[in-house]
């Protein structure tokens, strides 16, 4: 494995890289993002092994900066339509 990157710009621009990719493959107008698909897509594809707990505070702040539903569930999972990809704010 990759060793895992350790500033803030490339953390956030390997997440973003890793959400457009779980869009793109998607089939359904909606995408649940979690830490866990995050982590695993940046592995399978990126060769980086970032800690899920790094990845999650990161998907957190996209996604109360970009207002998106958080699904009741014990892991943290949030929706985001893919229309709204576009104009995702990651900054």
């Amino acid at each position: 494995m990759v060793q895992e990157p350790n500033d803030k710009e490339t953390l956030l621009k390997l997440v973003k890289q890793a959400i457009e990719l779980l869009c793109e493959k998607n089939i359904s107008d909606v995408v649940v993002l979690s830490s866990y698909k995050i982590s695993s897509v940046l592995s399978e594809n990126y060769g980086v092994d970032i800690k899920v707990d790094r990845i999650g505070r990161i998907l957190s702040k996209i996604a109360k900066r970009n207002e998106l539903k958080r699904l009741s569930t014990n892991i943290p999972k949030y929706k985001l339509h893919i229309s709204r990809l576009p104009t995702l704010k990651f900054i």
